[in-house]
């Protein structure tokens, strides 16, 4: 006789057998015991979950020949003929190869003839879903009205493909998930009925494997049990002949990531690869292993935690021995990095590269702390180092009161103490006949910053004129005088108004513009441009449109191009009176960093 598989052998005969499906069984049991049996009934569910198995069960307990009855005998011809998949009243058919209308009428015609030798005709249809739509409008009116001696069972893992007009019809039975214990518990009796030798943490591997479906740990059951042959089926045998990763690969490379140890991440990903554990499965693993780690490190209560986390108690202690080294916001962040990689690795030619430098990225990576512990933390900064001075809005903070510091202070006046409301007061300006005052700390070329409202007035400091020219000014009243002759054409005079004047010599104009774009625009009138030029200095005028950068040299600069300069010098101001601020550079002492950026805040200018 052939060897018959663990999945064949050790199918479920009675509704006492069916694992973790107590629900199904028990209604079952009782609307056959209370002559309460529906004339349709839809089994749905993953895969290997016992919907097929519950099937048959229920057409042997109303086809035996002692029944109807909820313990079907097993020995009657009835029973014998069920189970063996040879009864003529008992028809199975596979949805998923006989989807055509014409098909599903052929088997209609048979549900008006009374049953050859069983009670009941019964008809289990596997994988109901992958029936056509005119398959399933043919089958609407017989599962409606069924002759008395029908009875219907249908299977499927897909069960929003149902069209509901059939879900209507029928009694539904969801079958659940088996759970890693319950599997790990039955997956034992099947070696102790067996004989074979094996550790628990060996059957609890396959277990887990299996997802929830029976029939598939009995294949990989069955699997690792040839490959050991006479010997005790262990742990790290296991993961070998099924090439998944152990938990305690998980635990080690969780472990050297936490450490930030690089190099022995690698090494301990490399091992495994080279050992033959499947890439997808081993980074899929240990998305499911950060997610345990996460549950942890955000779930105290015990017993919550028995029912989150798939681990036996000395798995958990492992656990939260790792959640104590990372600390709070850290595992979310490597679980998001982490998730990424999955998705990414599944559709790449070179997944092992991706692995290998998440892995190196998560070993770097640092936790996420909410924004309010950091406000806090600044708070109680603050709090110490005002000496019970009023608190006021942290700096940059845009809320009702005054600013720690003024906007028109300049950075040395932030560097002693001051009232929070009040602003500082304007250093005296210098004597006319006072040496030139030493550069301020945002010394810049541009142009100083135009006064904004409410700013305190401080006398102009004397700045240093750049060298004398002879024709100074006259280029600029030449050229204030060519943009007021196109007042009458806005488009184009707005267009020279924007330009920089880079050269204005006799004979020759060169205005500089921003991109070629406005080039080509004021190219078009080249003509008339030169004739207006001429008109104003008296003689003829060669204009010279360029595109102009930061190094290109000024003569007259446009308004536009001043604005920008005196935003630009505006901004440097802030930020060197922020970063002198004594409460910005307190809290750099304390938390040992420094300052890399400085963005605006608010609507302020950027």
């Amino acid at each position: 006789m052939s060897y018959l598989v663990l999945a064949r052998k050790y199918r479920p005969q009675r509704f006492a057998d069916l694992v973790g499906q107590e629900h199904v069984a028990r209604t079952l049991t009782n609307a056959i015991q209370q002559d309460r049996v529906h004339h349709a009934f839809l089994f749905t569910g993953a895969r290997g979950v016992g919907k097929t198995s519950a099937a048959r069960i229920l057409a042997k307990a109303l086809c035996c020949e002692k029944g109807p009855t909820a313990e079907p005998c097993g020995v009657c011809d009835q029973c014998q003929e069920i189970a063996a998949g040879r009864s003529v009243d008992v028809i199975e058919i596979d949805a998923a190869s006989n989807t055509k209308v014409e098909e599903t009428k052929s088997i209609l015609e048979g549900v008006r003839y009374a049953p050859v030798r069983a009670r009941r005709k019964v008809y289990i249809i596997d994988e109901v879903h992958m029936l056509s739509t005119h398959s399933f409008n043919a089958l609407l009116k017989t599962l409606e009205e069924p002759p008395p001696h029908v009875v219907f069972i249908f299977a499927t893992t897909e069960v929003h493909k149902i069209p509901v007009t059939i879900l209507s019809r029928t009694q539904r039975f969801d079958f659940k998930l088996i759970s890693t214990a319950r599997l790990t518990a039955h997956l034992a009796g099947v070696l102790a009925a067996e004989k074979i030798a094996a550790d628990e943490d060996a059957v609890r591997v396959i277990a887990r494997q299996a997802a929830g479906s029976v029939r598939d740990g009995l294949s990989l059951l069955d699997q690792a049990i040839a490959y050991v042959g006479d010997a005790t089926l262990t742990r790290a045998v296991v993961a070998d002949v099924l090439g998944v990763a152990d938990r305690r690969l998980l635990v080690e490379v969780a472990g050297h990531m936490l450490a930030r140890d690089a190099g022995a991440t690698l090494r301990s990903l490399a091992r495994a690869i080279d050992g033959g554990i499947d890439l997808g499965q081993l980074a899929r693993a240990f998305l499911g292993f950060l997610r345990d780690l996460e549950i942890v490190a955000r779930v105290k209560d015990a017993a919550d935690l028995q029912l989150l986390i798939d681990a036996t108690p000395d798995e958990l202690a492992e656990v939260q021995a790792l959640v104590a080294k990372g600390g709070p916001g850290l595992f979310g962040v490597l679980f998001d990095r982490w998730a990424r990689l999955v998705d990414e690795a599944a559709a790449s030619q070179t997944p092992r590269l991706l692995v290998e430098m998440a892995a190196v990225e998560l070993c770097a990576a640092e936790p996420l702390v909410p924004i309010g512990d950091l406000l806090d933390r600044l708070d109680d900064l603050e709090a110490r180092l005002g000496g019970g001075a009023p608190a006021g809005p942290r700096p940059g903070g845009g809320g009702g009161g005054a600013s720690p510091s003024p906007r028109g202070a300049s950075p040395a006046s932030a560097a002693g103490p001051r009232s929070w409301a009040a602003p500082a007061s304007p250093a005296p300006a210098p004597p006319a006949t006072a040496s030139p005052p030493p550069p301020a700390p945002a010394a810049s070329s541009s142009p100083p910053p135009a006064p904004r409202p409410g700013a305190p007035m401080a006398a102009p400091a004397p700045a240093a004129a750049p060298a004398p020219r002879a024709a100074a000014s006259a280029p600029a009243d030449a050229w204030r005088a060519v943009l007021a002759s196109f007042e009458s054409k806005p488009v184009l005079g707005m267009r020279l108004a924007n330009a920089n004047v880079t050269s204005f010599d006799s004979g020759t104009l060169t205005l500089s513009f921003v991109d070629r774009f406005e080039v080509d625009k004021v190219d078009k009138a080249r003509k008339e441009i030169e004739d207006a030029v001429a008109a104003v200095v008296g003689q003829p005028t060669k204009v010279v449109f360029v595109v102009g950068s930061a190094s290109t040299p000024t003569l007259l600069k446009s308004e536009m191009s001043s604005d920008l300069d005196a935003l630009a010098a505006e901004r440097k101001s802030r930020e060197v009176e922020a970063r002198q601020h004594p409460l910005i550079q307190k809290a750099q002492d304390v938390f040992n960093t420094s300052l890399k950026e400085i963005k605006p805040f608010g609507g302020g200018p950027n």
